[in-house]
């Protein structure tokens, strides 16, 4: 029940309450799938990619250029193909993005493809391995899939950074939201 203590929120005619919390049993029941990760009370990671399901990483712009070096790309490049912006109440992050988000690349994700599903872009479901496990961010690093709360790590980008980085990125243009012939929300860029 909504009421003016707890609104109704709504990113462009989407529920956002609803988003949050069918992504929240998604990865609920796909944690009781990778449980095997954990081994008595021995916590080792099994590479079973539940934290490259759970959350992609979000580089630090130094970390980024150092990712883009691993793959021979340039930052462009990279943001091109495999990352997508967001932003905090403390700045812009940028994020790989998740295997569901291909379409996002390069560009400002609306808020409510924040609660996509997916594993991160980098992650080889068949192998299970991270494609730049060698130079992989800190936020990769030191987060745990048995460690319940999350790590605040500062991973903020101005928008100078982003703009370093992706030359054409407009913040202010995340895209038109309009129904589309089959009556669905479909997002045209401008």
């Amino acid at each position: 029940m909504y009421t003016m203590n707890k609104p109704l929120r709504m990113d462009r005619g989407i529920d956002i309450g609803i988003l949050k919390s069918e992504l929240k049993k998604y990865l609920t029941e796909e944690e009781h799938k990778h449980k095997g990760n954990i081994v008595g009370s021995q916590k080792v990671c099994k590479q079973c990619g539940f934290c490259c399901l759970r959350q992609p990483c979000v580089p630090t712009p130094n970390e980024f250029n150092k990712v883009a070096s691993y793959l021979n790309m340039t930052p462009l490049e990279l943001a091109s193909r495999y990352a997508v912006v967001n932003e905090s109440e403390k700045g812009f992050y940028m994020l790989w993005a998740r295997e569901t988000q291909a379409d996002m690349v390069g560009k400002y994700l609306p808020f409510h493809r924040t609660y996509d599903r997916g594993y991160c872009i980098f992650f080889d479901k068949d192998i299970h391995a991270c494609m730049i496990h060698d130079v992989r961010p800190r936020t990769a690093k030191d987060t745990k899939c048995w460690e319940k709360k999350k790590k605040d790590f500062n991973a903020n980008w101005t928008l100078e950074q982003v703009r370093a980085v992706l030359p054409n990125f407009n913040p202010d243009c995340g895209g038109l939201y309009v129904v589309n012939q089959n009556g669905k929300l479909e997002m045209v860029y401008i």
